[in-house]
């Protein structure tokens, strides 16, 4: 008795579901994506890469925590920092000496220090 009740509204059940399938749609975002547009990204990716393996260095991660700064919020000031920035510390790693002479280094800590005090990292120069 249960399964003829059952059948008899089988098209009333099958419209139902019918109607609830039909009437669900997902959102759909797409966009295309210029080559320009990725190449921009992957630059930035590599450009942040070069400036964490500066930062990698023994004598750079010493310096750095000797002033206090942790290796997890250079990492995070690293991620956070934005296109010009990148490009103006690409700018000043390639004015310095290759050799690594004491006066570049020293150079290249200031610098390190001058960017992060900009980005709120460090207060090692009050001033600024």
């Amino acid at each position: 008795m249960k399964i003829s009740k059952f059948f008899k509204n089988l098209g009333i059940y099958s419209i139902a579901i019918a109607m609830t399938t039909v009437s669900i749609h997902a959102p759909v975002m797409a966009d295309t994506i210029d080559t320009q547009a990725l190449a921009m990204q992957v630059e930035l990716q590599m450009q942040r890469d070069d400036v964490r393996s500066l930062m990698a260095r023994d004598d750079v991660r010493e310096s750095l925590l000797a002033y206090g700064v942790s290796a997890a919020d250079l990492d995070n000031r690293i991620d956070n920092l934005t296109e010009s920035e990148l490009v103006q510390i690409q700018n000043q790693l390639e004015l310095l000496p290759a050799g690594g002479s004491a006066v570049g280094i020293v150079v290249g800590i200031i610098l390190i220090f001058v960017l992060l005090d900009l980005l709120g990292a460090t207060n090692v120069f009050p001033a600024i």
